[in-house]
């Protein structure tokens, strides 16, 4: 059995609502995309639950509070209450005009909560800089 279209339209909002969550400084929000003992690879650290991804989303948001985030090419597959998904990311900075300063892959596991999906664990790979 396939996801449904009201669940795969979830999810595309769960990465809709992460990316507007850390780019808006909503530290919290972001922290709530993850379930409570949630890890997100963030490609220069390795974060356990919510406490230490908020934290993280508040410092990147400090230091780049003109970062856009910006998730293409989204693919999700997984049935019932589990599913995995991937996405490319291009983050861009717009303060002093638009400057790409990262890009890379997500590549996720997801579960179906009591409030909503949820990533459950979060790998950000960035692309060599070259």
């Amino acid at each position: 059995m396939s996801l449904s279209t009201q669940d795969t339209l979830d999810i595309l909002q769960l990465y809709s609502r992460y990316n507007t969550a850390i780019d808006t400084g909503d530290s919290k929000g972001f922290a709530q995309c993850f379930v409570a003992d949630g890890k997100f690879d963030a490609g220069i650290q390795v974060l356990d639950g919510h406490e230490a991804i908020a934290g993280f989303a508040a410092g990147t948001h400090k230091a780049l509070p003109g970062m856009r985030h910006n998730a293409t090419n989204i693919v999700i597959d997984g049935a019932g209450d589990r599913a995995t998904g991937s996405a490319f990311l291009i983050g861009y900075d717009t303060k002093g005009g638009y400057k790409v300063i990262v890009t890379g892959r997500y590549m996720d596991e997801l579960a179906k909560t009591p409030a909503g999906w949820r990533f459950t664990k979060r790998i950000f790979a960035p692309d060599a800089q070259g």
